[in-house]
């Protein structure tokens, strides 16, 4: 009896499950991922040829050549509870629930606690152009302490502590490591040509806010061989 030959093909690989699964990890990402915000000033740092890494978290202090202060907090929690204690203590008008959230992810600010409400009222593209004057600071020994700046740093560095001490208690309820360098640090970023008088201003009210170490960032170049 003669042998039945099979006709040969080529193999075909279906590459449909390929296609979901990278829609799957595209819409992840985008779900997943957190951009980040613009600022509303661009610095240039003087350079330095020290290289330590910035913290994880940090309460950033930005200082432009005019002398304007921003203020950035990267934890968000934190962020949007000292912007909760800064409105209560400058009596600043009421903002919504959504507008609170929406903020802690705003990016550096430099305006009056008075001027956020109505900041964040405004829709994403027009938050850019808005023009910042800076948070107000008067390092003169009787006002240093009412001043907003010095607020800011205050109220995030006892911020900062109960945040530390309630993960750390998280994590020990549930078992798990807890990452100790995970803790909000201060630091100034200042632009080449910003004057010292202005920095040293910066200084006294960190110092005055009981803040005992902080970083100063600067940009990288190469070390004189």
């Amino acid at each position: 009896m003669p042998k039945v030959k099979m006709p040969r093909s080529t193999p075909a690989l279906d590459m449909t499950p390929m296609v979901d699964l990278a829609f799957l990890l595209v819409t992840f990402f985008m779900l997943t991922s957190s951009f980040r915000a613009p600022e509303p000033v661009i610095l240039d740092p003087p350079s330095s040829t020290t290289e330590v890494q910035i913290p994880k978290q940090v309460f950033l202090i930005m200082i432009d050549k005019e002398g304007r202060a921003f203020v950035e907090i990267t934890n968000p929690v934190v962020k949007t509870t000292v912007l909760k204690q800064m409105m209560k203590e400058f009596k600043s008008p009421g903002m919504t629930a959504e507008d609170i959230k929406q903020f802690g992810g705003v990016g550096p600010v430099g305006l009056r606690v008075a001027e956020i409400p109505q900041f964040m009222e405004l829709e994403s593209t027009e938050r850019t152009s808005y023009e910042m004057r800076g948070v107000p600071y008067d390092t003169a020994a009787a006002k240093i302490k009412n001043c907003e700046l010095y607020h800011w740093a205050y109220f995030t560095k006892i911020e900062a502590h109960n945040d530390y001490k309630r993960r750390e208690e998280e994590a020990r309820l549930r078992n798990m490591e807890f990452d100790k360098s995970n803790y909000i640090q201060f630091a100034i970023k200042a632009a080449s040509d910003a004057k010292y008088d202005r920095i040293q201003d910066i200084i006294n009210v960190l110092r005055e806010a009981k803040v005992k170490e902080f970083q100063m960032i600067t940009g990288l170049e190469s070390a004189p061989e």
